[in-house]
C-alpha cells in the first residue's frame, strides 16, 4: 500500500483546531479518527505520568512501535494519503511528538488566548456528553481502558458532589494545573493553560525543521479563509480548486474575534492580559 503523510495539528484547546481538522479532513485522500481526540494513544506507556508534558527521555521503542501502529491502521483501513490528527495536549509535547513522526507535516495554530479563556471556561464547566465520551473510549489502548474509565467518572463525580461548578480538570494537564484549580480562579487557571500550552510549543518548534511546519493564526483564518485554503494546498502540495476551497469554508466565521471584550469587565480583561501579554508579543500579537 501506498505510504502516508502524517499531519499533526498543534494547538491549545480552543484554538480553531477543530475547525481546522473538520475542514481539513473534507478534502479527498485525508482522514482523521472519529472521535475528538486521542490523547489516551499518545499517552500510551506513560498514561500513570501527573502531566501531559511528555519529556522525549519517556519514549521507548515500545510506545513508539505501538503510536505508529495506530496511525497505520488508519491508513490501512482508509486508505488516506495522509492521517490527520489533532490532540490538543500535543503543544505541551511537540518534541516528543516529533520524535514519534520526524517526517510528519505540522499545522501550528495559535489564537489570541486572551479569546480562548471565554470558550475554556464553558468547557471546564461542561455537563457530561455519553455519547462523546463512549467515541474516545473506543481508542483507548485495551491495556488502559479501566484505569479511563475510573479517570472520566472521577472527574465527572467530583464535579457533582463537590462545592464547584468546574470539573476536576479539562484540556491539556500542564504542570502546576493542580495547584491552580485549587488556589486561582477559572479565568485564570484557562489564561495560565493557554499560555503554557503556547509556551511549550514556541520553545520545541525550534527543533523541527522549518518546512516541516505550516503556522496559521486563527483571526487571520476565520477572516480570510479562501486565501489561507490556498497556502494549506501549497504546503499539502495537493491542487484543490477555488470552487472547492469556497465550498470548505463557507461555514467559517469570525464572530469570536475579540469575544474576550465582550464577554469579560475591564478589571477580569487585565487580569487574563498580565498572564497572557508576555506570550502574544512572542505570537506577535498587538495588544490595544
Amino acid at each position: 500500500m501506498k505510504a502516508y503523510t502524517p499531519v499533526i495539528i498543534i494547538g491549545a484547546g480552543r484554538s480553531g483546531t477543530n475547525m481546522l481538522r473538520d475542514i481539513i479532513t473534507s478534502i479527498d485522500g485525508f482522514k482523521t479518527w472519529d472521535c475528538d481526540e486521542i490523547n489516551p494513544i499518545w499517552r500510551y506507556g506513560n498514561r500513570d505520568f501527573p502531566t501531559d508534558e511528555l519529556p522525549v527521555e519517556k519514549l521507548s521503542p515500545r510506545i513508539k512501535k505501538y503510536i505508529r501502529g495506530r496511525f497505520n491502521s488508519l491508513h490501512k483501513k482508509t486508505g488516506a494519503n495522509f492521517i490527520v490528527e489533532k490532540t490538543c495536549a500535543n503543544s505541551l509535547r511537540l518534541n516528543y511528538v516529533h520524535a514519534i513522526f520526524p517526517n510528519a507535516k505540522y499545522i501550528i495554530i495559535n489564537r489570541d488566548g486572551r479569546d480562548v479563556v471565554p470558550s475554556a471556561m464553558k468547557r471546564w464547566v461542561s455537563s457530561f456528553e455519553l455519547k462523546y465520551t463512549l467515541k474516545k473510549l473506543r481508542y483507548v489502548p485495551i491495556t488502559d481502558l479501566s484505569f479511563y474509565i475510573w479517570r472520566f467518572g472521577f472527574n465527572r463525580l467530583k464535579k457533582i458532589f463537590s462545592n464547584t461548578e468546574n470539573l476536576a480538570f479539562w484540556g491539556p494537564l500542564y504542570s502546576g494545573i493542580e495547584e491552580d484549580v485549587k488556589t486561582k480562579s477559572l479565568l485564570e487557571t484557562c489564561a495560565n493553560q493557554w499560555r503554557i500550552c503556547a509556551e511549550k510549543t514556541i520553545e520545541h518548534r525550534e527543533y523541527i525543521y522549518s518546512e516541516k511546519i505550516f503556522d496559521i493564526k486563527y483571526e487571520e483564518f476565520v477572516s480570510n479563509p479562501v486565501e489561507e485554503m490556498k497556502r494549506l494546498s501549497d504546503f499539502f502540495e495537493v491542487f484543490i480548486s477555488e470552487e472547492k476551497i469556497i465550498d470548505l469554508v463557507k461555514k467559517v466565521t469570525d464572530k469570536s474575534v475579540g469575544s474576550h471584550k465582550r464577554k469579560f469587565s475591564a478589571e477580569e480583561i487585565q487580569k487574563i492580559t498580565k498572564i497572557t501579554k508576555p506570550t502574544l508579543k512572542k505570537l506577535n500579537y498587538s495588544i490595544d
